[in-house]
């Protein structure tokens, strides 16, 4: 696919496209195994986006073409491509890259058995990723440093540490994770010599590895698994793993398990008596150890370090020079305008003062008139946009509805118990339409500025008991108990039918959003310290979503949501609440998580409603 895009990006002359499709190919080819070809796309992506000054991408290749290097065991060339990866991230704030390139430092030096450093730019880079709420790379770090732990024979920070990446892995079905948690908690158990759990977690592993296609990970395991046969005293297995590791590793020219694998059969084929090939391996994993960890190899990359430490002193040094030197200049030139500035000011000023104070009332008053003619003509252009839209949807619907319900009375040809679901069905299309053409009235009546608050005192449980009588056919036919939790002689001085409209809408939201046998309470109770009364809703349905919570608060039209029995919403009830409350000097407050259920709440002060 990436060869295609490349093509395409060719055909186009797009530069960053080739570059993506380049740098792809090399992560594509360094998943597979192909370590050589891996790079050969990585370096030519680098060199394009160098021409192209793309200086990000450039970045993100450098610190993903040190991973091929690693796999090969050439750590010098590694640290080199780390470096400037680290070198390109700092000049050009790319956090993400720098806690990439940092990771992949803790591998270079883990490989070269420097153990305490490795663990240090592993723990950087786990800082680093989980600042920037990147916790997906945080299983591979935890394994690394379980590695090291466990070669220290600290069985526990190593079992912490793996399980940790586990149920991380696990978390977020990320089986390469997985597979590598599941070979290093085997190797655990090979440490402490319980074989028989060490080879259960490498086949399980094995199978999460063959299902994904990872190469990388799968030669240690093939190492593993001949260790656990061995272990086991299955010596055949043993022999037949270590070579399919040694070959694999061969191909893919990765010296590491090379010289492991080599070790391991040359032991194996000495237990055999088999000492020509023993001897032959032994060659081999000799010659790879001393190229592994050369003296010479160890040297270059202390002064690889000391060299890029030094280059980032200098940059610092002359980055600091150039900061001063900026401000400096852009201090002096902004002082320089400011001068200037202020002296035609204050000529301007003083030759226009009398006709500037004279033209600003005007303009002040004219501005003023013009911005209340554009908020009321913006509103009125919402309502009016709201109104046709509900009406020639939502009023639309059960009227059609109703229509097809009654068609068949035409021809007269329906059975009494067909009447009977009909007429019930007719029924229920008419209450619905009913309570939406009340709120659609009384919202109407709230953008024409017609409705005034009427203050009087009124019993809140007798409130509660009418709006329930109000939904007991609505409650039956889902089964929902509805109960109050409020003091019996509780009342309150204020607008009854405003209360009543406000409660009653919240009620019918939690039916429509109840499930069958769900419960809803209606809550009142006395605030002595201010004076007023906290009235709830409560109920164990759906839920409201965060997203609609914020829209519901944020955007003025209303929202539209069937219920459990597929009841059609029509997204008036609860900007009618929001709208009372408001008069009331009030608002809703609304608790809900997701399938569990919502609290809806407002707070009325008795002497101001």
């Amino acid at each position: 696919m990436s060869i295609h895009i490349m093509a395409i990006c060719d055909s186009l002359d797009y530069t960053a496209g080739k570059i993506d499709a380049l740098r792809n190919l090399g992560i594509g080819y360094y998943e597979k195994g192909k370590y050589n070809e891996s790079i050969q796309h990585y370096n030519k992506s680098a060199k394009i986006a160098l021409e192209a000054g793309e200086i990000e991408r450039e970045a993100k290749i450098h610190s993903n073409l040190a991973m091929p290097y690693i796999a090969l065991g050439k750590h010098k060339d590694a640290l080199v491509e780390l470096n400037k990866a680290i070198e390109g991230a700092e000049k050009n704030n790319l956090p993400l890259v720098k806690a990439h390139a940092t990771h992949n430092i803790g591998m270079v030096y883990h490989y070269q058995q420097q153990e305490d450093s490795a663990i240090s730019f592993y723990t950087k880079s786990k800082q680093q990723y989980e600042k920037l709420g990147d916790t997906s790379r945080s299983t591979f770090i935890l394994g690394n440093i379980g590695h090291i732990f466990l070669k220290r024979k600290d069985f526990k920070k190593a079992k912490d540490c793996y399980l940790q990446s586990l149920k991380l892995a696990q978390k977020q079905k990320n089986y390469k994770a997985i597979g590598n948690a599941q070979q290093s908690l085997g190797a655990l158990y090979l440490e402490t010599k319980d074989f028989r759990n060490a080879l259960n977690c490498f086949l399980e592993a094995k199978r999460t590895f063959e299902s994904t296609g990872e190469k990388t990970e799968y030669l240690r395991l093939l190492d593993n698994l001949s260790e656990a046969y061995l272990a086991l005293g299955d010596m055949e297995t043993a022999i037949r793993y270590a070579k399919e590791c040694y070959n694999l590793a061969q191909s893919n020219g990765q010296l590491y398990y090379l010289q492991s694998s080599a070790k391991r059969l040359s032991e194996l084929f000495e237990g055999k008596n088999n000492f020509i090939q023993s001897l032959e391996f032994f060659k081999i994993y000799k010659s790879a150890s001393d190229s592994l960890y050369s003296k010479e190899n160890k040297e270059q990359l202390v002064r690889q370090e000391e060299e890029f430490k030094f280059k980032k002193q200098q940059n610092d040094i002359e980055a600091a020079y150039n900061v001063k030197l900026w401000q400096r200049n852009y201090f002096l030139a902004v002082a320089l305008v400011l001068i200037f500035s202020m002296s035609i000011i204050g000529f301007l000023l003083l030759r226009n003062f009398r006709q500037t104070k004279k033209n600003n009332k005007v303009l002040e008053s004219t501005n003023t008139f013009i911005e209340e003619q554009m908020v009321l003509l913006e509103e009125s252009d919402r309502f009016k946009k709201s109104l046709i839209s509900i009406v020639a949807h939502d009023i639309r619907s059960p009227i059609n509805s109703l229509h097809f319900i009654l068609e068949p009375f035409k021809d007269g040809l329906i059975s009494e118990i067909k009447t009977k679901e009909l007429l019930s069905s007719c029924y229920d299309e008419i209450e619905a339409l009913t309570t939406h053409i009340e709120n659609l009235l009384i919202w109407a009546s709230q953008h024409l500025n017609t409705f005034k608050l009427s203050v009087a005192n009124f019993n809140i449980k007798d409130l509660f008991e009418d709006i329930i009588r109000f939904n007991e056919r609505k409650l039956s036919e889902k089964q929902i108990t509805a109960d109050i939790d409020c003091y019996p002689l509780l009342s309150i001085a204020g607008d009854r039918e405003v209360v009543r409209i406000i409660v009653r809408n919240l009620v019918d939201n939690a039916i429509k959003f109840s499930r069958s046998g769900g419960r809803i309470v209606l809550k009142a109770s006395a605030n002595e310290i201010n004076n007023s009364i906290i009235f709830s809703v409560v109920d164990n349905g759906t839920g409201l979503a965060k997203t609609v919570r914020d829209k519901l608060y944020l955007d003025a039209k209303p929202i539209s949501l069937n219920g459990t029995g597929n009841e059609q919403g029509f997204g008036l009830g609860l900007q009618l609440c929001m709208y009372y409350l408001e008069l009331c000097r009030s608002e809703l407050l609304i608790q809900s998580v997701e399938g569990e259920g919502a609290i809806f709440s407002f707070e009325l002060q008795s002497s101001t409603i």
